[in-house]
Protein backbone atom coordinates (compact mmCIF):
# COMPACT_ATOMS: atom_id res chain seq x y z
CA UNK A 1 0.00 0.00 0.00
CA UNK A 2 1.02 3.39 -0.50
CA UNK A 3 2.08 5.91 2.32
CA UNK A 4 0.44 8.55 3.84
CA UNK A 5 1.14 11.71 1.44
CA UNK A 6 1.82 15.43 3.86
CA UNK A 7 1.18 18.67 2.34
CA UNK A 8 2.15 21.74 4.39
CA UNK A 9 -0.04 23.84 2.38
CA UNK A 10 -2.96 23.83 0.01
CA UNK A 11 -6.50 26.21 -0.93
CA UNK A 12 -9.47 25.34 -1.65
CA UNK A 13 -12.17 27.57 -3.21
CA UNK A 14 -15.73 27.79 -2.61
CA UNK A 15 -18.02 26.09 -5.30
CA UNK A 16 -14.62 24.36 -6.84
CA UNK A 17 -13.73 20.84 -6.83
CA UNK A 18 -9.96 21.59 -7.35
CA UNK A 19 -7.38 21.24 -4.14
CA UNK A 20 -4.12 23.28 -5.19
CA UNK A 21 -0.92 22.42 -3.98
CA UNK A 22 1.14 25.23 -2.85
CA UNK A 23 4.57 23.65 -2.68
CA UNK A 24 6.72 22.33 -5.55
CA UNK A 25 5.53 18.64 -4.74
CA UNK A 26 4.86 16.95 -7.91
CA UNK A 27 5.18 12.93 -8.91
CA UNK A 28 2.75 12.02 -7.08
CA UNK A 29 0.05 9.33 -8.22
CA UNK A 30 -3.41 9.09 -6.93
CA UNK A 31 -5.47 5.85 -6.09
CA UNK A 32 -9.16 6.32 -7.00
CA UNK A 33 -11.28 6.65 -3.98
CA UNK A 34 -8.32 7.95 -1.41
CA UNK A 35 -9.22 10.59 0.79
CA UNK A 36 -7.54 14.11 1.57
CA UNK A 37 -7.98 15.45 5.39
CA UNK A 38 -7.39 19.23 5.43
CA UNK A 39 -6.63 21.03 8.67
CA UNK A 40 -9.86 22.32 9.57
CA UNK A 41 -12.70 20.29 7.37
CA UNK A 42 -14.01 17.30 6.90
CA UNK A 43 -12.41 13.86 5.11
CA UNK A 44 -13.38 14.48 1.13
CA UNK A 45 -12.86 11.78 -1.23
CA UNK A 46 -9.81 12.06 -4.08
CA UNK A 47 -10.65 10.50 -8.07
CA UNK A 48 -7.47 12.02 -9.44
CA UNK A 49 -4.59 14.11 -9.54
CA UNK A 50 -2.52 16.60 -12.06
CA UNK A 51 0.99 16.72 -10.82
CA UNK A 52 2.05 19.35 -13.87
CA UNK A 53 -0.42 21.69 -12.53
CA UNK A 54 -0.14 20.51 -8.40
CA UNK A 55 -4.00 20.06 -8.17
CA UNK A 56 -6.12 17.27 -6.44
CA UNK A 57 -9.71 16.50 -8.12
CA UNK A 58 -12.52 15.71 -5.20
CA UNK A 59 -15.52 13.59 -6.46
CA UNK A 60 -18.01 16.25 -5.05
CA UNK A 61 -17.13 20.12 -5.58
CA UNK A 62 -15.98 22.17 -2.04
CA UNK A 63 -19.04 24.64 -0.32
CA UNK A 64 -17.79 26.68 2.56
CA UNK A 65 -15.71 29.39 3.08
CA UNK A 66 -12.06 29.49 1.03
CA UNK A 67 -9.43 27.38 2.86
CA UNK A 68 -5.99 29.03 2.14
CA UNK A 69 -2.88 27.51 2.51
CA UNK A 70 -4.08 24.88 5.28
CA UNK A 71 -2.12 21.40 5.64
CA UNK A 72 -3.28 18.47 4.41
CA UNK A 73 -2.63 14.38 3.87
CA UNK A 74 -3.20 12.32 1.30
CA UNK A 75 -4.55 8.86 2.55
CA UNK A 76 -4.53 5.50 -0.05
CA UNK A 77 -7.70 4.46 1.75
CA UNK A 78 -8.94 3.11 -2.37
CA UNK A 79 -5.68 1.19 -2.24
CA UNK A 80 -6.81 -2.83 -0.36
CA UNK A 81 -5.49 -5.13 -3.09
CA UNK A 82 -4.32 -7.13 0.39
CA UNK A 83 -7.72 -7.22 2.46
CA UNK A 84 -9.18 -7.98 -1.36
CA UNK A 85 -6.91 -11.32 -1.76
CA UNK A 86 -7.43 -12.24 2.02
CA UNK A 87 -11.17 -12.69 1.43
CA UNK A 88 -10.60 -14.44 -1.53
CA UNK A 89 -8.30 -17.33 -0.46
CA UNK A 90 -11.08 -17.35 2.56
CA UNK A 91 -13.19 -17.83 0.30
CA UNK A 92 -12.03 -20.67 -1.40
CA UNK A 93 -11.15 -22.74 1.39
CA UNK A 94 -14.99 -22.47 2.80
CA UNK A 95 -15.73 -24.45 -0.51
CA UNK A 96 -12.96 -26.95 -0.40
CA UNK A 97 -14.43 -27.74 2.93
CA UNK A 98 -17.92 -28.12 1.86
CA UNK A 99 -16.94 -30.03 -1.19
CA UNK A 100 -14.77 -32.74 1.43
CA UNK A 101 -17.48 -32.72 4.12
CA UNK A 102 -20.92 -31.94 2.56
CA UNK A 103 -22.99 -33.50 -0.30
CA UNK A 104 -20.66 -32.73 -3.02
CA UNK A 105 -19.05 -29.75 -5.17
CA UNK A 106 -22.16 -26.70 -5.08
CA UNK A 107 -23.07 -27.25 -1.61
CA UNK A 108 -21.73 -24.74 0.03
CA UNK A 109 -22.64 -24.27 3.33
CA UNK A 110 -25.12 -27.92 3.43
CA UNK A 111 -22.52 -30.31 5.57
CA UNK A 112 -24.31 -33.27 6.09
CA UNK A 113 -24.74 -34.84 9.64
CA UNK A 114 -23.90 -38.63 8.52
CA UNK A 115 -20.31 -37.77 8.00
CA UNK A 116 -20.09 -36.85 11.94
CA UNK A 117 -18.70 -39.83 13.62
CA UNK A 118 -20.33 -40.89 16.46
CA UNK A 119 -23.20 -37.79 16.74
CA UNK A 120 -25.12 -37.41 19.96
CA UNK A 121 -28.73 -36.94 19.48
CA UNK A 122 -28.68 -33.29 19.94
CA UNK A 123 -26.50 -33.19 16.42
CA UNK A 124 -29.06 -34.68 14.53
CA UNK A 125 -32.06 -32.48 15.27
CA UNK A 126 -33.19 -29.49 17.00
CA UNK A 127 -33.12 -30.13 20.69
CA UNK A 128 -36.19 -30.42 22.79
CA UNK A 129 -35.84 -28.29 26.41
CA UNK A 130 -35.42 -30.89 28.90
CA UNK A 131 -31.98 -31.87 26.53
CA UNK A 132 -30.63 -28.84 27.18
CA UNK A 133 -31.98 -27.35 30.61
CA UNK A 134 -33.19 -30.78 32.15
CA UNK A 135 -36.57 -31.13 34.18
CA UNK A 136 -36.87 -27.84 35.65
CA UNK A 137 -39.32 -29.82 38.20
CA UNK A 138 -36.63 -31.51 39.45
CA UNK A 139 -34.78 -27.85 40.62
CA UNK A 140 -37.81 -26.32 41.88
CA UNK A 141 -39.40 -25.61 45.44
CA UNK A 142 -42.59 -26.59 46.27
CA UNK A 143 -43.89 -23.60 46.91
CA UNK A 144 -42.74 -22.80 43.24
CA UNK A 145 -45.43 -25.15 42.20
CA UNK A 146 -49.16 -23.77 43.34
CA UNK A 147 -49.43 -20.56 45.26
CA UNK A 148 -48.32 -20.46 48.39
CA UNK A 149 -49.79 -19.89 52.08
CA UNK A 150 -48.66 -16.63 54.28
CA UNK A 151 -46.94 -18.67 56.63
CA UNK A 152 -44.76 -19.96 53.86
CA UNK A 153 -43.47 -16.89 52.50
CA UNK A 154 -43.23 -14.63 55.47
CA UNK A 155 -43.60 -16.58 58.45
CA UNK A 156 -44.76 -15.82 61.74
CA UNK A 157 -43.56 -12.60 63.21
CA UNK A 158 -43.54 -11.52 67.02
CA UNK A 159 -44.15 -8.83 69.25
CA UNK A 160 -40.05 -8.86 69.94
CA UNK A 161 -39.52 -8.61 66.09
CA UNK A 162 -41.33 -5.56 65.59
CA UNK A 163 -39.57 -1.94 66.10
CA UNK A 164 -39.25 -0.13 69.05
CA UNK A 165 -41.44 2.69 67.73
CA UNK A 166 -44.51 0.60 66.85
CA UNK A 167 -47.17 0.74 69.37
CA UNK A 168 -48.58 -2.84 69.63
CA UNK A 169 -50.64 -2.02 72.71
CA UNK A 170 -52.75 0.90 71.49
CA UNK A 171 -55.47 -1.22 69.35
CA UNK A 172 -56.84 2.46 67.82
CA UNK A 173 -53.07 3.34 66.13
CA UNK A 174 -53.35 -0.42 64.95
CA UNK A 175 -56.31 0.26 63.26
CA UNK A 176 -55.83 3.34 61.61
CA UNK A 177 -55.35 3.08 57.76
CA UNK A 178 -52.56 4.86 56.07
CA UNK A 179 -53.70 8.49 54.43
CA UNK A 180 -55.01 8.14 51.62
CA UNK A 181 -54.30 11.28 48.92
CA UNK A 182 -57.67 12.46 46.99
CA UNK A 183 -57.29 12.94 43.60
CA UNK A 184 -60.06 15.72 42.27
CA UNK A 185 -62.54 14.39 39.86
CA UNK A 186 -62.64 15.90 36.08
CA UNK A 187 -65.77 18.14 37.17
CA UNK A 188 -63.37 19.59 39.86
CA UNK A 189 -60.45 20.21 37.33
CA UNK A 190 -63.33 22.04 35.57
CA UNK A 191 -64.44 24.23 38.06
CA UNK A 192 -60.75 25.61 38.65
CA UNK A 193 -60.53 27.15 34.53
CA UNK A 194 -61.89 30.44 34.56
CA UNK A 195 -65.28 30.97 32.41
CA UNK A 196 -64.86 32.51 28.91
CA UNK A 197 -67.94 34.73 27.98
CA UNK A 198 -68.85 37.60 25.76
CA UNK A 199 -69.76 40.69 26.44
CA UNK A 200 -71.15 43.78 25.20
CA UNK A 201 -71.20 46.13 28.42
CA UNK A 202 -67.95 46.45 30.83
CA UNK A 203 -68.87 44.45 33.78
CA UNK A 204 -69.32 46.09 37.03
CA UNK A 205 -71.62 43.75 38.68
CA UNK A 206 -69.37 41.48 41.46
CA UNK A 207 -67.86 38.69 40.57
CA UNK A 208 -68.63 37.16 44.45
CA UNK A 209 -65.09 34.75 43.96
CA UNK A 210 -65.95 33.32 40.73
CA UNK A 211 -63.14 32.34 37.97
CA UNK A 212 -64.65 34.34 34.73
CA UNK A 213 -62.74 36.28 31.52
CA UNK A 214 -65.30 38.31 29.58
CA UNK A 215 -64.29 39.49 26.04
CA UNK A 216 -65.81 42.30 24.96
CA UNK A 217 -65.86 42.27 20.70
CA UNK A 218 -67.08 46.24 20.49
CA UNK A 219 -64.47 47.78 22.12
CA UNK A 220 -61.59 45.23 21.88
CA UNK A 221 -61.55 44.29 25.89
CA UNK A 222 -60.50 41.41 28.38
CA UNK A 223 -61.92 42.35 31.71
CA UNK A 224 -60.79 39.38 34.28
CA UNK A 225 -62.54 38.77 37.70
CA UNK A 226 -60.61 39.30 40.95
CA UNK A 227 -62.11 38.17 44.24
CA UNK A 228 -65.07 41.53 44.37
CA UNK A 229 -64.50 43.22 41.02
CA UNK A 230 -63.13 43.34 37.67
CA UNK A 231 -59.97 44.13 36.05
CA UNK A 232 -59.51 45.02 32.56
CA UNK A 233 -56.31 43.87 30.80
CA UNK A 234 -55.00 47.54 29.02
CA UNK A 235 -54.48 47.11 24.93
CA UNK A 236 -52.91 49.94 24.74
CA UNK A 237 -48.97 49.00 23.39
CA UNK A 238 -47.68 52.82 22.65
CA UNK A 239 -48.45 56.32 22.76
CA UNK A 240 -47.68 59.67 20.39
CA UNK A 241 -48.80 63.21 19.51
CA UNK A 242 -49.65 63.84 15.63
CA UNK A 243 -50.31 67.32 14.06
CA UNK A 244 -53.56 67.01 12.05
CA UNK A 245 -53.01 69.91 9.38
CA UNK A 246 -57.82 70.63 9.11
CA UNK A 247 -58.29 73.04 5.86
CA UNK A 248 -56.67 76.42 6.67
CA UNK A 249 -54.02 75.05 9.10
CA UNK A 250 -50.22 75.58 7.86
CA UNK A 251 -46.58 75.92 9.02
CA UNK A 252 -44.97 79.53 7.82
CA UNK A 253 -41.59 80.11 8.26
CA UNK A 254 -40.67 82.99 10.26
CA UNK A 255 -40.16 86.33 9.59
CA UNK A 256 -41.02 86.30 5.96
CA UNK A 257 -38.51 84.32 4.85
CA UNK A 258 -38.38 81.47 2.15
CA UNK A 259 -37.24 78.60 1.41
CA UNK A 260 -35.13 76.75 -1.65
CA UNK A 261 -34.17 73.69 -1.93
CA UNK A 262 -35.20 69.94 -1.39
CA UNK A 263 -37.82 69.07 1.22
CA UNK A 264 -38.75 65.76 1.91
CA UNK A 265 -41.47 64.44 4.38
CA UNK A 266 -44.04 61.82 5.48
CA UNK A 267 -47.69 62.73 5.21
CA UNK A 268 -50.99 60.89 5.90
CA UNK A 269 -53.74 62.60 3.59
CA UNK A 270 -57.42 62.92 4.46
CA UNK A 271 -59.34 63.84 1.81
CA UNK A 272 -57.81 65.95 -0.66
CA UNK A 273 -54.70 63.58 -1.31
CA UNK A 274 -51.48 65.62 -2.16
CA UNK A 275 -53.01 68.94 -2.53
CA UNK A 276 -51.92 71.52 -0.58
CA UNK A 277 -48.43 70.29 -0.42
CA UNK A 278 -45.42 71.71 -1.93
CA UNK A 279 -46.26 71.36 -5.83
CA UNK A 280 -49.59 69.55 -4.92
CA UNK A 281 -48.56 66.17 -5.44
CA UNK A 282 -50.89 63.20 -6.45
CA UNK A 283 -51.00 60.93 -3.14
CA UNK A 284 -53.96 58.34 -1.98
CA UNK A 285 -55.93 58.98 0.50
CA UNK A 286 -55.99 57.38 4.01
CA UNK A 287 -52.12 55.70 3.10
CA UNK A 288 -48.87 57.05 4.63
CA UNK A 289 -46.19 58.62 1.73
CA UNK A 290 -42.44 59.30 2.37
CA UNK A 291 -42.55 62.11 -0.74
CA UNK A 292 -39.56 64.71 -1.61
CA UNK A 293 -39.40 67.47 -4.22
CA UNK A 294 -37.62 70.03 -5.02
CA UNK A 295 -38.95 74.05 -4.51
CA UNK A 296 -38.38 77.53 -4.30
CA UNK A 297 -39.17 80.05 -2.32
CA UNK A 298 -41.47 78.41 -0.51
CA UNK A 299 -42.64 80.35 2.81
CA UNK A 300 -45.42 78.01 3.83
CA UNK A 301 -46.14 73.92 4.12
CA UNK A 302 -50.05 73.13 3.72
CA UNK A 303 -51.02 75.68 1.10
CA UNK A 304 -49.67 75.62 -2.28
CA UNK A 305 -51.31 77.26 -5.01
CA UNK A 306 -54.55 78.18 -3.23
CA UNK A 307 -55.11 74.51 -2.56
CA UNK A 308 -55.04 73.37 1.22
CA UNK A 309 -53.58 70.08 2.50
CA UNK A 310 -56.04 67.97 5.27
CA UNK A 311 -54.34 65.25 7.15
CA UNK A 312 -51.46 63.97 9.02
CA UNK A 313 -47.38 65.57 8.48
CA UNK A 314 -45.76 63.26 10.46
CA UNK A 315 -41.64 64.89 9.66
CA UNK A 316 -39.96 67.68 7.28
CA UNK A 317 -36.66 67.37 6.26
CA UNK A 318 -34.95 70.26 4.73
CA UNK A 319 -31.53 71.05 3.47
CA UNK A 320 -30.90 73.04 6.52
CA UNK A 321 -33.02 71.10 9.05
CA UNK A 322 -34.99 68.11 10.21
CA UNK A 323 -37.98 67.64 12.23
CA UNK A 324 -40.46 65.04 13.77
CA UNK A 325 -43.65 66.24 15.06
CA UNK A 326 -44.22 63.76 18.16
CA UNK A 327 -44.79 66.98 20.57
CA UNK A 328 -47.11 69.67 21.06
CA UNK A 329 -45.11 72.99 19.88
CA UNK A 330 -46.51 76.30 18.37
CA UNK A 331 -43.03 76.83 17.22
CA UNK A 332 -40.84 74.66 15.31
CA UNK A 333 -37.36 75.86 15.90
CA UNK A 334 -35.61 73.05 14.26
CA UNK A 335 -37.34 74.55 10.96
CA UNK A 336 -37.38 78.40 11.53
CA UNK A 337 -41.19 78.05 11.48
CA UNK A 338 -44.38 78.22 13.63
CA UNK A 339 -47.82 77.18 12.94
CA UNK A 340 -50.18 79.67 11.88
CA UNK A 341 -53.57 79.47 10.11
CA UNK A 342 -54.55 81.29 6.58
CA UNK A 343 -58.21 81.67 7.70
CA UNK A 344 -60.24 81.42 10.88
CA UNK A 345 -59.13 80.97 14.38
CA UNK A 346 -55.85 79.08 15.07
CA UNK A 347 -56.56 76.12 17.42
CA UNK A 348 -53.69 73.27 17.91
CA UNK A 349 -53.40 71.03 15.75
CA UNK A 350 -51.57 68.37 18.10
CA UNK A 351 -53.69 65.22 19.37
CA UNK A 352 -52.35 62.06 21.32
CA UNK A 353 -52.62 58.80 19.62
CA UNK A 354 -52.62 55.51 21.43
CA UNK A 355 -51.45 52.49 19.24
CA UNK A 356 -53.20 48.95 19.90
CA UNK A 357 -52.32 45.45 18.60
CA UNK A 358 -54.47 45.86 15.54
CA UNK A 359 -51.86 48.07 14.24
CA UNK A 360 -53.89 51.39 14.12
CA UNK A 361 -53.55 54.51 16.48
CA UNK A 362 -56.82 56.00 17.86
CA UNK A 363 -57.10 59.14 19.01
CA UNK A 364 -58.54 60.43 22.59
CA UNK A 365 -62.21 60.58 22.73
CA UNK A 366 -63.00 63.54 20.18
CA UNK A 367 -66.84 63.86 21.73
CA UNK A 368 -67.44 67.62 20.84
CA UNK A 369 -68.30 69.86 23.89
CA UNK A 370 -70.67 71.80 21.17
CA UNK A 371 -72.37 70.20 18.40
CA UNK A 372 -72.20 71.58 15.04
CA UNK A 373 -75.72 70.79 14.12
CA UNK A 374 -79.22 68.75 15.63
CA UNK A 375 -82.14 68.33 13.66
CA UNK A 376 -85.97 69.12 15.38
CA UNK A 377 -86.86 65.74 15.62
CA UNK A 378 -83.49 65.45 18.10
CA UNK A 379 -82.95 65.65 21.54
CA UNK A 380 -79.89 65.68 23.47
CA UNK A 381 -79.98 65.01 27.35
CA UNK A 382 -79.57 67.48 30.13
CA UNK A 383 -77.33 65.28 32.25
CA UNK A 384 -75.79 63.65 30.03
CA UNK A 385 -75.07 64.55 26.40
CA UNK A 386 -73.90 61.83 25.10
CA UNK A 387 -77.16 60.06 25.35
CA UNK A 388 -79.54 61.52 22.56
CA UNK A 389 -83.54 60.49 21.24
CA UNK A 390 -84.90 60.73 18.13
CA UNK A 391 -88.86 61.08 17.58
CA UNK A 392 -90.17 60.39 13.68
CA UNK A 393 -87.85 61.69 12.20
CA UNK A 394 -88.45 61.35 8.45
CA UNK A 395 -86.80 64.39 6.31
CA UNK A 396 -83.34 63.19 5.42
CA UNK A 397 -81.88 66.31 6.76
CA UNK A 398 -83.44 65.91 9.94
CA UNK A 399 -80.21 64.36 11.87
CA UNK A 400 -77.61 65.10 14.23
CA UNK A 401 -74.02 66.11 13.27
CA UNK A 402 -71.26 66.32 15.52
CA UNK A 403 -68.40 68.18 13.66
CA UNK A 404 -67.64 71.25 10.37
CA UNK A 405 -66.47 70.04 6.93
CA UNK A 406 -63.09 69.88 8.50
CA UNK A 407 -63.28 66.75 9.31
CA UNK A 408 -65.76 65.18 6.79
CA UNK A 409 -62.78 62.89 4.75
CA UNK A 410 -61.05 61.90 8.61
CA UNK A 411 -61.60 58.18 9.62
CA UNK A 412 -62.77 57.37 12.75
CA UNK A 413 -64.33 55.03 14.77
CA UNK A 414 -67.10 55.41 16.87
CA UNK A 415 -68.59 53.20 19.70
CA UNK A 416 -72.29 53.67 19.79
CA UNK A 417 -75.46 51.63 22.36
CA UNK A 418 -78.34 51.78 20.84
CA UNK A 419 -81.69 51.35 23.46
CA UNK A 420 -84.55 50.67 21.06
CA UNK A 421 -84.63 51.72 17.45
CA UNK A 422 -88.05 51.93 15.28
CA UNK A 423 -85.99 51.10 12.12
CA UNK A 424 -82.83 51.60 10.54
CA UNK A 425 -80.50 54.45 11.51
CA UNK A 426 -77.87 55.75 8.99
CA UNK A 427 -74.35 56.91 10.53
CA UNK A 428 -72.47 58.50 7.74
CA UNK A 429 -74.06 61.23 5.23
CA UNK A 430 -73.66 58.63 2.40
CA UNK A 431 -76.83 56.55 4.31
CA UNK A 432 -74.57 53.51 2.83
CA UNK A 433 -73.99 50.26 4.91
CA UNK A 434 -72.13 48.73 7.01
CA UNK A 435 -72.34 51.76 8.97
CA UNK A 436 -76.41 51.33 9.78
CA UNK A 437 -77.70 50.53 13.15
CA UNK A 438 -80.20 48.11 12.21
CA UNK A 439 -81.45 46.63 15.59
CA UNK A 440 -80.84 48.00 19.66
CA UNK A 441 -77.02 46.57 21.21
CA UNK A 442 -73.82 47.71 21.09
CA UNK A 443 -71.84 48.06 18.05
CA UNK A 444 -68.20 49.35 16.68
CA UNK A 445 -68.43 51.32 12.89
CA UNK A 446 -65.31 52.49 11.17
CA UNK A 447 -66.13 55.66 8.55
CA UNK A 448 -64.14 58.12 6.60
CA UNK A 449 -67.14 59.95 5.84
CA UNK A 450 -68.96 63.10 7.08
CA UNK A 451 -70.58 61.93 10.22
CA UNK A 452 -74.52 62.51 10.10
CA UNK A 453 -76.75 60.79 12.01
CA UNK A 454 -80.57 60.17 10.45
CA UNK A 455 -83.19 58.01 9.37
CA UNK A 456 -82.65 55.22 6.70
CA UNK A 457 -84.78 55.15 4.33
CA UNK A 458 -88.14 55.82 6.10
CA UNK A 459 -89.13 57.42 10.01
CA UNK A 460 -87.05 56.31 12.75
CA UNK A 461 -87.41 56.87 16.59
CA UNK A 462 -85.23 55.45 18.62
CA UNK A 463 -82.55 56.24 21.57
CA UNK A 464 -78.87 56.00 21.69
CA UNK A 465 -75.71 56.48 23.58
CA UNK A 466 -72.65 57.44 21.40
CA UNK A 467 -69.56 56.40 24.11
CA UNK A 468 -66.87 57.33 21.99
CA UNK A 469 -65.20 59.08 19.00
CA UNK A 470 -62.17 58.28 17.65
CA UNK A 471 -59.70 59.18 15.00
CA UNK A 472 -57.99 56.34 13.39
CA UNK A 473 -54.97 55.76 11.49
CA UNK A 474 -52.73 53.21 10.34
CA UNK A 475 -49.39 52.48 11.15
CA UNK A 476 -46.81 53.43 8.88
CA UNK A 477 -44.03 50.62 10.10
Amino acid sequence: MSAVREFPSVTLTNNSNLVQINTNDSNFSVVPGSVIVVAGDRPRVVISGDTVNRTLTLSIAYIGDDIVEKSAALIPLGQNDALLSAMTSLTEAQNGLAEAYGNGPGTVGEISFSMIVDPPVTATQWPTWVQVQGDINEVLPETAKRFPNFPEIGGKVSVEQLPDDIDTDNKRTQALSPPLKREPSISQILTDYPTLKSTEVRPTESPNNKRMIRFDDVRGEVHIALTDRWFTIPTTIASRSFPIFYRGLILRFNNNSSYTGNIKMRVYPMGTGGLGLPNNPTLANHQWHEYETSVTNLYKIGEFNSEYFEGIIEYIELDSGWHQFDVNQSDVGSLNAKFDTAFGTFRSPFRTFYQKADGYWYSEDMFPANLHSIGASWAQDSQNPRVFTVTDAEDGNDGLRFFSDSFDDFEFELVIVAEYLSHALALTISNSSPNKIYYAGSGRYITNERIFFKRAGTTVTGALTVESIKMRIPHYG
